[in-house]
């Protein structure tokens, strides 16, 4: 008897089908998109209450609008200003949550995940290149943007294969010699 492996990895618990590996790579992009949000909201916590440290591993621009929101409210003594800044920054995390929780049963989420994502790193981008003054911490925020872009890339790429995959896909084969 031969095994054959067609389109099939080794993990560390044995063979992962091409069905179980397109699952996985799905799980892994939701799990750095939820972490992603996670990360910007202790950001945004940790700027309102001053611990002066940031996580790379975020969005841009809830972060952002927050701090706009903040500073324009400061220097126009127009707390609505502040108000708004909360709003928008809190709607952006909710639909990066939102997104998360529904593409558990709908992957198709991931799309609309990436999307969302690859805005705020253009936003991220031409800010740092056009508004602030480049700093070499910036370029740590750009790989891990990067490093998010990828797995959500990775994560559509899987959704649109497992779409393909035929309902009776022969995962593994057993071939008789």
């Amino acid at each position: 008897m031969i095994l054959v492996l067609d389109k099939n990895i080794m993990s560390k618990r044995g063979i992962m089908s091409t069905r179980q590996t397109l699952q996985r790579r799905i799980q892994i992009s939701r799990g750095n998109l939820i972490l992603m949000a996670v990360f910007t909201i202790v950001n945004i916590l940790a700027y309102w209450f001053e611990f002066r440290f940031m996580l790379p591993f975020s969005a841009f621009l809830p972060f952002t609008i927050f701090d706009f929101g903040y500073y324009f409210s400061m220097e126009l003594n127009d707390p609505a200003l502040f108000t708004i800044g909360i709003a928008l920054a809190s709607f952006i995390i909710l639909v990066y949550f939102l997104g998360y929780f529904l593409s558990n049963k709908k992957p198709g989420w991931l799309t609309f995940m990436l999307i969302m994502y690859v805005f705020d790193t253009v936003v991220m981008i031409y800010l740092f290149t056009m508004i602030f003054v480049f700093n070499g911490s910036m370029i740590l925020d750009i790989l891990f943007h990067v490093w998010v872009l990828y797995y959500l890339i990775n994560g559509v790429i899987a959704v649109n294969r497992l779409k393909a995959l035929p309902e009776e896909f022969e995962e593994l084969e057993v071939v008789e010699a």
